[in-house]
This record gives structure tokens, sequence and C-alpha cells, in this order.
């Protein structure tokens, strides 16, 4: 099993489907935008923490790793 994990800084949606168009607006600005657009202090502080716990799987200690893809 696996599933996509999706964070943003922001108030909590009112809704799933809320959350849904969030998350899909989200997702074209900066995923499948032509430039790179680099994350916020914050997003990046949150995904140095994960990696400090649960190491990128494109690492040496990443056997281990529960990333199915990388790098993150």
């Amino acid at each position: 099993m696996s599933y996509d994990l999706a964070v943003w800084e922001g108030d909590r949606p009112a809704s799933n489907e809320v959350a849904s168009a969030t998350f899909q607006a989200l997702y074209e600005k900066y995923v499948e935008a032509e430039e790179d657009i680099p994350p916020s202090p914050r997003l990046t502080a949150y995904v140095e923490a994960l990696i400090a716990r649960w190491p990128d799987i494109t690492e040496e200690a990443g056997e281990e790793s529960p990333w199915s893809t990388g790098p993150l």
C-alpha cells in the first residue's frame, strides 16, 4: 500500500472538498509549474525533520526508508 502525503501552510480546510480543491490548485502552481518555485522555510524545515527521522530512499542510509521515491 502507498499513499501521497500533502502538506501546506495555512488554515485547515473547511471540508474534504475544499482540501481537494486547495491541493489541486497548489499542485498545479508548484508541481506542474514551468519553473522551480522554492518551498517556504517552514515547509523546508518540515521535510528536513522528516528525512532526519526517515532518510531519503536515494541516500545510503535510506535502505530502510519508508519512502517509495526520491529525492524528497
